[in-house]
């Protein structure tokens, strides 16, 4: 069983600062010590997605600035796509009465990321990674949606 996520961890007070840092656009600072709470060994699940996620948008926001910023926003997302079975199974051991899931902003990301690279076949897999966790996207008709979408994209670039 998961440790509560109410409870303070120095892995959580590092996310948090790091999280404030990066809505104050303090991108360095943000940065060191997002990278320093995936070091602490007294992680949550819920912790290091949220983790992950900050970094997913610190290096989103800093693409055109940075060479490594898209590399690293993409990797950050795979490693986020890799943990979300524990971070959900997590998710519904803490808040078994909520019947919403969390938004996964990773698929998300990683989705448009790949259609902008006309990586279609990639958009469309993490699409369907999506779907079978039963994630939604935010959007009206979310990851069936948007698999639609890029199915038909594919369909057309294809002689």
């Amino acid at each position: 069983m998961f440790k509560s996520s109410t409870e303070s961890t120095k892995q959580k007070e590092l996310w948090l600062k790091g999280y404030n840092l990066l809505a104050e656009k303090k991108f360095r600072e943000a940065e060191r010590i997002l990278l320093s709470a995936l070091q602490e060994k007294d992680y949550r699940p819920i912790h290091r997605h949220f983790i992950y996620n900050a970094l997913i948008d610190l290096y989103y926001r800093l693409r055109d600035e940075r060479k490594d910023a898209l590399d690293k926003c993409i990797y950050y997302c795979k490693e986020d796509t890799q943990t979300l079975p524990e971070f959900l199974r997590y998710w519904r051991e803490e808040y078994p009465n909520d019947v919403n899931l969390p938004l996964c902003p990773s698929l998300v990301r990683l989705a448009i990321i790949y259609e902008n690279k006309g990586e279609l076949i990639e958009a469309i897999n993490v699409c369907k990674n999506a779907i079978a966790l039963g994630l939604q996207d935010g959007t009206n008709n979310s990851f069936e949606g948007r698999l639609k979408k890029l199915q038909k994209k594919k369909d057309k670039a294809t002689p």
